[in-house]
Parts: structure tokens; sequence; C-alpha cells
């Protein structure tokens, strides 16, 4: 039963798409120290899913010279429990703002991940638009949108997406999720 649950909660991390995943450009002059800063985020929006039900919420943690994340996520469904996941980000060597990243479900040391990120946009203070690749199983892709808020969607978000060309309108939403039942 846990590994069944631990493979959902690396399903609900990358949703899988069978399509290449290319990393889109990171955020120009990224400054790893601020980013990392910023913390704690939260999961606000998904480009790819999945649905309303899933709380992730995203912690900085420093181990050594290598920033980690740790990944806590929270469900509506009582009694189910999802570990928490400890990503360690390498920098990409010349590409400021993408992350070699792997990712282990604790407890689990049986269950690993590999991703590619990029850091699309952020202001170092409220928000990130993060996109990640999957480099387990097949070429998973999804960006996120993180931010310090739940409650509400910051206007330099909408003002990006205006600029890409992306709606919100068409993205998964996490406004109707609480986070109360997460491992604390």
């Amino acid at each position: 039963m846990k590994m069944i649950i631990a493979v959902i909660f690396l399903g609900i991390l990358m949703h899988a798409f069978a399509k290449d995943c290319q990393l889109q450009a990171a955020v120009t002059n990224f400054d790893s120290k601020q980013y990392f800063k910023m913390s704690p985020v939260y999961v606000t929006h998904s480009k790819y899913g999945p649905e309303k039900t899933v709380c992730q919420e995203y912690k900085t943690i420093k181990k050594g010279d290598t920033p980690k994340t740790r990944i806590t996520a929270g469900l509506k469904y009582p009694g189910l429990h999802i570990p928490d996941v400890e990503c360690t980000n390498k920098p990409k060597n010349g590409k400021p703002g993408q992350f070699d990243v792997e990712c282990e479900a604790k407890g689990r040391n049986d269950l690993k991940m590999l991703l590619e990120t990029s850091v699309i946009d952020t202001d170092y203070k409220k928000y990130a638009i993060l996109q990640s690749c999957s480099k387990t199983g097949n070429a998973a892709e999804d960006i996120v949108v993180l931010q310090t808020s739940k409650d509400q969607v910051d206007q330099n978000i909408k003002a990006v997406f205006e600029k890409l060309k992306w709606s919100l309108d068409g993205w998964y939403s996490r406004a109707k999720v609480t986070c109360d039942n997460k491992k604390k």
C-alpha cells in the first residue's frame, strides 16, 4: 500500500504526457541565492494537472552548499498519507536558473525521480513559474505557479502570462484546496 501511495505522489509531481519535454529558457539574470530564500511557496496553478485535490508546499532547506527542496503534499482524502519528498537541486553548468534535480521520497530510498527544471520567471519575493521535465521514464512535463500566498494570484503573474500568451483559465487551479490536512 505504501508503494502505491508513493507512486501516486510521484505521479502527482509529474503528470505523464507522451511527448518530448524541452526546457524553456530561464529568467534573465537568475539569482540563485534570492530564489532559494523564497520559502515556503505553494503550487497555486498547474498547466497539466493533477486535479484540484492536492496541496503542495515547497520549503528550501540548506544542507551543505547544495540547496534542497522539501515538498510536502496534502490531500482532501482523510487517511491517505503521501510521504514528503526531498529534492537536491544541482545547477546546470552555464545555464543559470536551470537545475538537474534528484528527488527521493522520505523513508523510501528505493523511490527516486530525476528531473530537469527551469525557473521561467520569478520576482524572488512572492512568486515563481517553474517548468519541470522528468528524466525518469517517459518525458513528462509540467509548469507550475509557485506563490508565497495561497489566496490570490499575484498581478505580476498575470502580466507574465499575458506576455507569454498563456491564460490561467486553462490551467488547473488549487484555489479551493486547503493545506490543513497535510502532515506538519
